[in-house]
């Protein structure tokens, strides 16, 4: 699909898979506001965007501050007029029993993964509405379908974001908004650099690089898709859960005891 003349925000943009969605829209023709609580952090996805050519820029926010996300949204407008895509794919997980975890990881993870793809959504949407043309592109997860131990904080902001976004799409589909969810199993990302040691590894045929995620993006938008699960295993996976939930609770139960999900 071709990007040219839309103009699209992307959070959570300095590394791993914001980075790679922002750059792959840039290089489609788009206009890229990519965002992230580091400027310095993002200097890499600004040398990347650069080389696209265009007018795309890197933008310090906080997604779970609502000023910060006013600001970043009013100055987008104000200087290209509008948004035509946002990709809510700010986030961080941690792997720990809920007893054990701290009050200021709770809120700041409900805060960045939860509350901010709300903050943002909903400062882009009026603009959207008027026009009667956008997409918005919620980057979840494998984990906001199936939970598993351990990351129960992290499951529970990405079943958040998938009810959430079923709901909008419903909402926005009369006013011409298009809003889809991306749930990708584990990435080739720096995403579990602090608790990588503690964690189990995922299966290698379960692990996809970013790039696969990025390119579901780009297809959820030119097919008007409203999920996809990467990769075809864990769609698979999540199939049976529909069908079969004691099922699967149980076989992950068994795995547990087998002590392949312990920490």
């Amino acid at each position: 699909m071709d990007f040219r003349d839309r103009i699209a925000l992307v959070t959570g943009a300095s590394m791993g898979i914001g980075q790679q969605i922002a750059v792959d829209l840039a290089a489609r023709g788009a206009t890229v506001v990519a965002s992230s609580r580091s400027l310095e952090r993002l200097q890499t996805t600004a040398e990347r965007l650069k080389r696209s050519g265009g007018a795309s820029e890197v933008v310090e926010c906080d997604v779970g501050d609502p000023a910060a996300v006013k600001r970043m949204v009013e100055g987008a407008l104000k200087k290209f007029g509008r948004i035509d895509i946002l990709v809510n794919n700010a986030g961080f997980g941690s792997y720990e029993p809920l007893a054990a975890s701290a009050r200021e990881t709770i809120d700041s993870m409900t805060a960045t993964n939860y509350v901010g793809m709300v903050y943002c959504t909903r400062e882009v949407l009026p603009s959207m509405i008027a026009r009667r043309s956008g997409a918005i592109v919620n980057i979840s997860s494998f984990s906001g379908i199936i939970g598993t131990p351990y990351i129960s904080l992290y499951c529970g902001t990405k079943f958040a974001q998938i009810g959430f976004s079923e709901s909008l799409y419903l909402e926005l589909q009369p006013h011409g908004v298009h809003v889809a969810v991306i749930c990708p199993g584990p990435v080739r990302t720096n995403f579990r650099r602090d608790f990588d040691h503690l964690a189990p590894k995922p299966p290698e045929f379960m692990v996809i690089d970013a790039a696969v995620v990025s390119q579901a993006v780009m297809r959820a938008i030119e097919k008007k898709k409203f999920q996809i699960i990467l990769p075809k295993s864990l769609a698979f996976l999540c199939f049976v859960k529909g069908l079969f939930p004691g099922l699967v609770r149980f076989l992950i139960g068994q795995a547990m005891r087998a002590g392949l999900l312990h920490r």
